[in-house]
């Protein structure tokens, strides 16, 4: 479903860096705008077309804010959605290359449980020895298989978000005037 996601920021900078804290202030937020978006996208996923409403004090609204927040959000979005395939690409490799130690151990595991198979059905440690072995074995694959499956999905996740924010339409509005 598409929506719109608003938030109330002190300076149209408060999009892309970690704003400034004022104690006691009622406005604003004390974490940067796109991880705020990011958030909401990965916990409540949107379609296109999203609308990105920005609320800003009258005095932060200059000609163009809007399109310059756009150009800096596609930029972000394409730096940021590059950097996680990087990532991506990092844990499979990772995952890929802890076979090495992984196969072993799996081996090493199967060959006991191989053994334990010998072994007389009334030997009370044919029971230990098969646990043992199927434990290796399990342990030899599950690393690396959670590596290259498991570990990226978050990041994916987040370029899913990142795609669909990197589209969003940009409208920058006053902030309400905050009571007395």
């Amino acid at each position: 479903m598409s929506g719109v996601i608003r938030l109330e920021l002190v300076r149209a900078e408060d999009m892309f860096e970690t704003p400034g804290v004022t104690l006691g202030s009622e406005s604003g937020g004390t974490i940067a705008g796109i991880d705020r978006c990011l958030a909401e996208l990965t916990a409540h996923p949107l379609r296109p077309p999203v609308h990105l409403e920005l609320a800003l004090p009258a005095a932060e609204i200059t000609p163009g804010v809007d399109m310059r927040v756009a150009t800096t959000l596609r930029r972000y979005c394409d730096e940021h959605h590059r950097h996680n395939d990087n990532q991506i690409r990092g844990m499979k490799r990772s995952g890929w290359r802890a076979l090495r130690v992984g196969f072993p151990i799996t081996m090493l595991g199967l060959t006991i449980v191989a053994i334990g198979g010998d072994m007389s059905k009334s030997d009370p440690f044919q029971d230990v020895v098969d646990i043992v072995g199927w434990v290796l074995a399990w342990l030899g694959l599950w690393y690396p298989f959670d590596k290259v499956v498991f570990y990226p999905t978050d990041l994916i996740r987040e370029n899913r978000a990142l795609a669909v924010l990197r589209e969003a339409t940009v409208a920058v509005v006053p902030a309400s005037p905050q009571p007395s």
